[in-house]
């Protein structure tokens, strides 16, 4: 499932200019107040004999979900105590855009909570209408739904039925969302994307592995569905990286615009061969992935000079937009080893 940590724009001043900021914030308030309208208490809707089986135990097991991350530092704080049924597929449809010969996103950015490299609709059709003007200017553009969102601590969180799945794999996954969209309000720094991201799905994928083994054991449907999963995302995850480095070394070269486009082309025709897409990755969706997992590499660095994920998180929460080089910084390289100094600094203390 993907998440999106979404920028809780209701909760500044509307006074951002332009005919789609003003759109966007209209949207973004009245939705947040009709799912906050429908949440209902966990320990209700479990009760309730109308609630189907499947649903009453998933949401059962919340509680025990949340005391996890909370021994592992995530602050929790009003989330995950209510629920919040909505009836569509998603939870928010996330727009985001590119230029066509760069990784460079497109960002907006607001009071108070900072930039951010896309926004989410919570009208199907107004993120469609909102690719649609993106690509007419001339942006590489995706428009994709996702299952859960965070508002980074500005308001409860409830539990989405978009949160929920039905098959082996559906606890393993909804512990994951619960302690991914954890981690967002334990440690989110303004106008950086790529880390609060990357971070959260490290530390979520992490916890996850080991709730999973002591929750059900190993060699349990649950560990097997979530094992199997991670193995087929990893093949895939790493194949859309190794071309998104090629084509950075095609943006970054001296050849022309129309050389780089054909390029461009010839790279992705191969990618879609390779893994049996259905649609066609552009500079959009590439960075996608690059917010959600390009900083693997120097995470599992920093959690080894950490050597407790505990560390890891608490060296984390210090962190601020001062430690960034720039705003959108995808390089993580820096930030890891900055995380490893500060735990290494904290343990001689």
């Amino acid at each position: 499932m993907r998440r999106l940590a979404v920028l809780a724009a209701l909760a500044v001043a509307s006074t951002q200019a332009g005919c789609l900021m003003s759109r966007y914030l209209a949207q973004a308030a009245h939705g947040q107040v009709e799912l906050l309208g429908k949440a209902r208490p966990l320990d209700e809707v479990v009760a309730d004999p109308d609630t189907p089986l499947r649903t009453a135990l998933l949401l059962a097991e919340i509680p025990s979900i949340k005391e996890y991350g909370r021994s592992y530092g995530l602050r929790i704080k009003r989330n995950y105590n209510a629920y919040s049924s909505l009836r569509r597929p998603a939870a928010v449809w996330f727009v985001g855009a590119a230029d066509p010969v760069s990784f460079t996103p497109l960002k907006w950015c607001f009071p108070i909570v900072g930039c951010f490299a896309g926004l989410g609709w919570f009208d199907e059709d107004e993120g469609v209408r909102h690719k649609q003007e993106l690509e007419a200017a001339g942006y590489d553009a995706i428009v994709r739904p996702a299952s859960a969102y965070s508002t980074g601590g500005w308001f409860p969180d409830p539990v989405l039925s978009t949160m929920l799945g039905g098959r082996d794999d559906a606890f393993p996954e909804l512990a994951n969302v619960i302690l991914h969209e954890s981690v967002h309000a334990t440690v989110l720094v303004p106008d950086q994307p790529f880390f609060n991201e990357s971070f959260a799905s490290y530390v979520a994928d992490t916890l996850t592995d080991r709730w999973i083994e002591e929750r059900f054991g190993r060699g349990s449907p649950e560990e097997l569905a979530w094992n199997l999963g991670q193995a087929l995302a990893v093949h895939r995850t790493a194949r859309l990286l190794d071309a998104y480095r090629q084509l950075e070394k095609v943006y970054a070269s001296k050849a022309t615009r129309a050389q780089k486009l054909a390029r461009k082309a010839e790279i992705i025709d191969e990618l879609v061969a390779d893994l049996r897409l259905r649609r066609r990755p552009n500079n959009a969706s590439l960075t996608e992935v690059r917010v959600y997992n390009g900083g693997a590499a120097a995470l599992i660095a920093a959690h080894r000079a950490c050597g407790d994920l505990r560390h890891l998180i608490e060296a984390a929460k210090t962190l601020t937009r001062k430690d960034f080089a720039t705003t959108l910084q995808d390089d993580l390289l820096p930030i890891g080893a900055l995380l490893g100094a500060r735990c290494r600094r904290a343990a001689r203390t």
